[in-house]
């Protein structure tokens, strides 16, 4: 079996893969994980840096490889990066999401003129409170960033790429995690008492992050675990789509 080396270049979605300890063990397999046992003949070098943003990867070094995957996007809409053209994209200039995903493509184009590239945009998120560090929180896409939606910032990555020849994977339109799916529920107190409430009754109850028990008890696990990152089911959805596009283009 001939053996592909796959470039995996992602945010914490890519980089827990092989830190389940920072998932509190919540997750047994990610996503590259999961795709390797579906083509074995993969080879995955995971470049996923916690916590990154599109520009982080413009002084990042990309080895040669045969495969380039990324999935970046859900920090940059978070931290409220403006998204940018299509002729921002592909004019590469940088400042917005699709100015340097456009430079991060030639980067690779550079390191291996040869390879395959596949984009992947980002699924929506319900409120988020990381794990290891309650203060670290966010509300879910339900509520837009400087007036940009997450849905729209994923339909701009898909299209900037149709449009300009680079295979991608609309994850965000086909794996199906949405604002009612993310989470089975989350755990607030309200008029003192503990309540676990579905979205979107949670919408809106503030949660203290000093005061109130974390609110992702593990049966509240649906697609994510803690209403951002895939828990193994979320891994699983993805992974199988991912190995579905790579067959698409490796052929």
């Amino acid at each position: 079996m001939r053996k592909i080396s796959w470039c995996a270049i992602g945010d914490s979605f890519t980089y827990l893969n092989d830190h389940l300890d920072e998932t509190g063990y919540r997750v047994t397999k990610g996503y590259l994980t999961g795709t390797c046992e579906l083509l074995p003949q993969l080879e995955v070098r995971n470049m996923g840096i916690n916590g990154s943003v599109t520009e982080d990867w413009l002084t990042v070094d990309i080895p040669k490889a045969g495969l380039y995957t990324v999935l970046l996007g859900t920090n940059d809409w978070n931290r409220s990066v403006p998204c940018g053209t299509e002729e921002d994209f592909k004019a590469c200039r940088q400042g917005t999401i699709l100015g340097n995903l456009g430079i991060l493509l030639a980067h690779i184009s550079l390191a291996a003129p040869e390879g395959k590239v596949i984009v992947m945009n980002p699924v929506e998120r319900g409120d988020f409170v990381y794990i290891g560090d309650p203060e670290n929180n966010a509300p879910g896409s339900y509520a837009p960033r400087s007036g940009q939606r997450l849905d729209d910032i994923a339909d701009a990555i898909y299209s900037a790429c149709e449009h300009s020849g680079v295979p991608a994977l609309d994850l965000h339109g086909r794996s199906g995690f949405g604002q009612d799916n993310v989470l089975k529920f989350k755990r607030v107190k309200r008029h003192g008492k503990y309540q676990e409430l579905p979205y979107p009754d949670y919408v809106g109850i503030p949660f203290h992050p000093t005061e109130d028990e974390y609110p992702y008890p593990p049966d509240a696990a649906a697609l994510t675990y803690d209403g951002l990152h895939p828990s193994d089911e979320g891994n699983r959805i993805i992974a199988g789509l991912l190995a579905e596009k790579i067959k698409e283009v490796m052929d």
